[in-house]
């Protein structure tokens, strides 16, 4: 039987459709969380602040453009 998994990237466009369709902003949604990052390792906390920037980017596109062409422009 096939793994119909998504990738990584596909989940990360899931998460930012989710968010844009309940108008959850991301910073808040990072806020909420309560992560404490002062003593977290530095090349985690950029890995997940680019996969947060992404997701935001992708959000403001999607408000932009709406879900069917954010990708276009």
């Amino acid at each position: 039987m096939a793994d119909n998994k998504p990738s990584d990237s596909q989940l990360r466009l899931l998460l930012a459709q989710f968010l844009f369709a309940h108008n959850v902003d991301i910073e808040t949604l990072y806020k909420a969380l309560g992560s404490d990052l002062s003593g977290a390792d530095s090349e985690a906390v950029s890995h997940m602040a680019g996969i947060i920037d992404g997701i935001a980017l992708a959000t403001s596109k999607i408000r932009a453009h709406g879900v069917d062409n954010w990708a276009k422009n």
